[in-house]
């Protein structure tokens, strides 16, 4: 009697064994949705608006009244690439006012001016706003001689916005009859502001083309 349980009992065990290890877990899981990233490129660009290009200044004429050079186009208005100044004499101050535009896209940029001018007895007086980087511009494209000066607004531009660089020239006091100038030309150059704590930092990169 004693053997039969132990028989039964062992068969049991046996049993209950192999079903152990024909079964399988059901383990807990979850899963979440994707999350997608799209990277696209910006861009630093300047107005391509024909009547700016990036780059343009107001309409002058001379006042009836002063006979000074004065603003035709009025505020906020710049629709000219070129001015001509005739008959200037000694000390007369004229309205030259060179304004960068930047694109409705833009990003928001550093933006440096390159200034020629060899003209002694034509003085430029710049906006407060942009400043005199021409040394540091040379060290930092390891240039040694440049004929030109070189500004930088102090100041991100963002897109969309303008900025004058300067607005009145002055002729000298020693001007005569005889005395010539050649055109005092200005360009433009943006740099991305992203990276670059200031205008200094940035300077490596300028390129006037």
């Amino acid at each position: 009697m004693k053997k039969t349980k132990l028989i039964t009992l062992l068969g049991a065990i046996s049993l209950i064994g192999a079903i152990g290890a024909g079964s399988t877990f059901a383990y807990l899981t979850s899963t979440t949705g994707t999350v997608t990233n799209t990277f696209t490129v910006g861009n630093v660009n300047f107005d391509d608006d024909p009547l700016t290009g990036g780059l343009s200044e107001s309409k002058v004429a001379r006042d009836e009244n002063s006979n000074l050079y004065v603003d035709a186009d009025g505020t906020g208005e710049w629709t000219v690439k070129e001015n001509k100044y005739e008959d200037l004499v000694a000390g007369e101050v004229v309205y030259k006012d060179p304004t960068v535009h930047m694109a409705d896209d833009s990003q928001d940029a550093w933006v440096f001016a390159k200034i020629v001018n060899e003209n002694p007895e034509l003085t430029i007086t710049y906006a407060s706003d942009w400043v005199d980087v021409t040394d540091a511009y040379k060290t930092a494209q390891n240039l040694n001689n440049i004929d030109y000066k070189v500004y930088a607004k102090k100041d991100v531009i963002s897109k969309s916005a303008h900025s004058t660089i300067f607005e009145e020239v002055t002729v000298g006091n020693n001007v005569t009859e005889n005395t010539t100038f050649t055109d005092i030309k200005v360009s433009a150059c943006a740099v991305q502001a992203a990276g670059f704590a200031n205008y200094t930092d940035a300077l490596a990169q300028v390129s006037f083309n």
